[in-house]
């Protein structure tokens, strides 16, 4: 399973990539994630590459994407690696409808900032987007995603983020 999370700089897409390569970690796979940001880190071009797998994985840079979660509109670009078949989740909150979405994928048009700012978390859209991804693509159990999510944050020092979190994962996962 290869995954690509894209966005500007700021929009956690490095984060989420993380998050996932946990949850297929925590299952017992076999895992590589590969960050990648351009020289100016907020506002700059930013993806991150999971891959996992219950045999060798050959390298960490993206090949035939399974998934792609595009937070931007610069992003969809990234569809040209799309398989036939694939999932593009967009964050349609900062995606116009002039956007080129064609391809042979299926498509799912969240509003990823929406519902983080229902959920009183501006800054979890990329969060939201994990949840919308989980729901679509019936990837991980989802109370073993959320645990795996808590502890992340966790482990980041972060424990006063994780109930906000958890609110913008499931308001993401219950929009699909």
């Amino acid at each position: 399973m290869e995954l690509v999370f894209a966005g500007f700089g700021g929009q956690g897409v490095l984060t989420s990539g993380i998050i996932v390569a946990e949850m297929a970690l925590e299952e017992g796979k076999n895992v590589t994630w590969m960050p990648s940001y351009g020289p100016a880190m907020r506002g700059g071009k930013a993806y991150s590459v999971v891959k996992f797998s219950d045999e060798i994985i050959g390298g960490p840079g993206i090949e035939e994407t399974d998934i792609l979660v595009a937070m931007n509109k610069q992003s969809v670009g990234f569809k040209q690696y799309l398989k036939e078949n694939g999932m593009l989740i967009v964050n349609s909150d900062a995606i116009d409808e002039t956007t080129d979405l064609s391809g042979n994928f299926r498509v799912f048009k969240v509003p990823c900032l929406t519902c983080a700012q229902e959920v009183n978390n501006l800054k979890a859209a990329n969060i939201v987007s994990l949840g919308a991804m989980i729901k679509a693509c019936d990837l991980f159990d989802v109370d073993k995603a959320r645990e795996v999510l808590k502890a992340v944050f966790v482990k980041k020092g972060k424990e006063k983020y994780v109930e906000a979190n958890d609110a913008a994962f499931m308001a993401g996962y219950t929009y699909i």
